[in-house]
């Protein structure tokens, strides 16, 4: 994935999120792009199993949604995220996702806003859940 796949909202289906942050009026995702396999750690075995680190090798970008109103959050915030379906328009976007952490089970989170713009920042490759 690239810096232009995610101008199109749809893409985000393939990106794993890792944080998002509501400041001001701008939303904030972090999301991971072109997720790749860390062949020396498998992480469906981890200690404790949970495959919360699954994805988290690849390319770091940050969306930048401007002049956000209406933003709605149910369900329970988790370490990280596997994006389940996305909605969207030129002005709108829903989230339903699939959060996974670090020491307990899955949740489910759905998030709704709407924007007046977006900018997409390319943040480099990164290896791991440290990011």
């Amino acid at each position: 994935m690239v810096k232009s796949d995610l101008l199109d909202l749809s893409n985000l289906v393939h990106c794993e999120i890792v944080r998002f942050l509501l400041k001001d009026n701008n939303c904030i995702f972090y999301v991971v792009g072109d997720n790749e396999e860390d062949e020396e750690f498998d992480h469906h075995d981890d200690e404790d199993g949970c495959g919360c680190c699954d994805g988290l090798n690849g390319h770091l970008f940050s969306l930048i949604f401007k002049d956000v109103t209406n933003f709605v959050v149910s369900g329970e915030e988790a370490d990280n995220y596997k994006t389940i379906k996305v909605e969207h328009s030129d002005n709108s976007l829903h989230l339903n996702l699939e959060g996974y952490n670090f020491d307990s089970d899955t949740n489910n989170l759905e998030i709704k806003f709407n924007f007046t713009s977006y900018i997409v920042e390319d943040k480099g490759h990164i290896e791991g859940p440290d990011a």
